[in-house]
């Protein structure tokens, strides 16, 4: 009994392990912000983005003509709403949500067009994989990015966010939008975590 039990967290530790966001530090030190308390936040993606192994415009193409194939319409609608989610700021949204909620207790603040905040933090999106739900198997959303903390003009660190998993709880994540949402929900509150402990 003692050995299936051991076998069984052993099981869990991997399963959970596996959907830890990775972030590292790639360049100065988090505790150097520990001063700043308000911060304005600039969203981008970058230029090569990929979603999953193909580029954007080859992830679009195929969607548009499938979807359209099924039904005429669906496949230039589903265009539509994906660039609406992704430059309409949906997906930053909840990054950005998540990321206060963390840092209020820090007294911390954060938000787009806060010209008077005296740092700066630049998101840069560099991968996305919607994942899939069907029913009998799914996979959840995947986000990438880059963080750069700017003030005076200097880079003070710059972090790394490796694959946020994304997955809605309770089996209502059949809508791609609503994965991704919740990986950028993810990786805001990552962030934020980690400069809580390490500047607050």
């Amino acid at each position: 009994m003692k050995i299936k039990f051991t076998l069984v967290v052993a099981m869990l530790l991997m399963v959970f392990g596996s959907q830890a966001q990775k972030l590292k530090v790639t360049s100065g030190k988090l505790k150097a912000l520990s001063s700043y308390k308000s911060y304005n936040m600039e969203y981008s993606y970058h230029e090569g983005l990929k979603i999953g192994k193909k580029t954007e415009e080859e992830y679009l193409a195929e969607k548009k003509e499938a979807k359209n194939e099924k039904e005429a319409g669906t496949g230039d609608a589903w265009v539509a709403t994906w660039h609406e989610n992704k430059e309409g700021g949906k997906f930053f949204d909840k990054f950005e949500t998540l990321f206060n909620e963390v840092l209020s207790k820090d007294g911390v603040t954060a938000s787009r067009d806060n010209a008077d905040a005296p740092c700066t933090i630049k998101i840069e999106v560099y991968f996305l994989d919607p994942g899939y739900h069907i029913g009998i198997s799914s996979k959840p959303a995947y986000v990438s990015m880059k963080a750069t903390f700017v003030a005076d003009g200097s880079e003070i660190a710059v972090v790394d966010l490796a694959k946020a998993p994304g997955q809605g709880a309770g089996g209502y994540d059949f809508d791609a939008s609503y994965r991704i949402s919740e990986a950028f929900e993810k990786t805001g509150k990552t962030l934020a975590k980690e400069l809580s402990k390490q500047a607050y």
